[in-house]
C-alpha cells in the first residue's frame, strides 16, 4: 500500500503526503482476479476518526510525528503574518 497505492492516490488527488494526518488506515475489499489469477483489491474506505495506534509501542512515534507536524504548521504561520 505505501509503497505504490499511496503515491498514486496523492498524485491522483493532487495532495501532499505531508497533508496527510499522522495516524490513518485504508479497508481494502478483493477485486476481481486478474487473468492469471492474481488478487486485486478495490478501495473500501479510508478511517481517520476512529484508528487505534498498534501495539502500544506505536503511540510514542506517533506522537512526536504529530509535535513535529503542528511545530511546522506554527512555523508556517508565523512566516504568513
Amino acid at each position: 500500500m505505501e509503497d505504490e497505492w499511496l503515491g498514486a492516490l496523492c498524485q491522483a488527488l493532487d495532495i501532499d503526503t505531508n497533508s496527510l494526518p499522522v495516524i490513518w488506515d485504508a479497508d481494502f475489499l478483493y477485486g476481481p482476479k486478474t487473468l492469471s489469477g492474481e488478487d486485486t483489491y478495490v478501495l473500501c474506505e479510508i478511517n481517520v476518526s476512529s484508528v487505534y495506534p498498534f501495539p502500544d509501542e506505536a503511540l510514542a512515534p506517533i506522537a512526536r510525528a504529530v509535535k513535529e507536524k503542528l511545530s511546522a504548521r506554527r512555523s508556517l504561520s508565523a512566516i504568513r503574518y
